[in-house]
């Protein structure tokens, strides 16, 4: 009986170790699969990193981009106000010439004219005068550089001519008035200009 007990015993014993050894395997599998899924998280997790990173990046370039796109646009409206007009005033240019004209080749005596004509050419002047007026609101100014350095950025030489009276280079007669609208030149004044004389 006592043998039985034993027997049984050792066997109970042999189940436990099994169950030990069993459950020591299944620990150990249980800590793989707990490593394996800590390697796989933070694989995704520098996955997810890498793809926040990125998408910030594309963010911050298309905010870039968007400030860049408003701020020519800006200037492009900037620059449409200021010089959009500019074949407008070089039209106007020639009509200011005809009438500057006009006035010139006017009698000097007015005494000797009749009433009507009298008003015709003080008409003309009031006109003359008004396209003055348009020209300095829209920032259209003249260029008249008698007795100043001749500038191939704003002058057009139409001929030289020999003096001592002046530096040689100096603009001597203006032929025609130029005319910039802001900074940009609309028409270069035509004129004569100076050279040293040959002795």
């Amino acid at each position: 009986m006592r043998f039985k007990w034993k027997k049984k015993n050792e066997e109970n014993d042999t189940e436990q170790d099994k169950n030990d050894t069993l459950s020591k395997e299944d620990l150990s599998k249980e800590e793989n699969n707990l490593d394996e899924m800590n390697v796989s998280d933070s694989d995704n997790i520098l996955e997810l990193k890498q793809s926040l990173e990125e998408a910030i990046d594309q963010k911050q370039r298309a905010l870039a981009e968007a400030e860049n796109t408003r701020r020519r646009s800006s200037i492009d409206v900037e620059q449409s106000k200021k010089y959009g007009h500019i074949s407008f005033a070089r039209d106007l240019l020639e009509i200011y010439d005809n009438l500057e004209r006009a006035i010139k080749s006017a009698p000097s005596k007015n005494e000797e004219l009749s009433d009507e004509i009298k008003n015709f050419i003080i008409g003309i002047e009031m006109t003359l005068e008004q396209i003055k007026q348009v020209f300095n609101n829209n920032s259209i100014t003249q260029i008249d550089p008698i007795n100043e350095k001749f500038d191939y950025n704003f002058h057009q030489a139409m001929f030289e001519n020999e003096t001592d009276s002046v530096e040689p280079g100096t603009v001597i007669e203006v032929m025609q008035t130029g005319w910039m609208l802001h900074d940009r030149l609309l028409r270069p004044a035509m004129v004569g200009v100076s050279k040293k004389k040959i002795k």
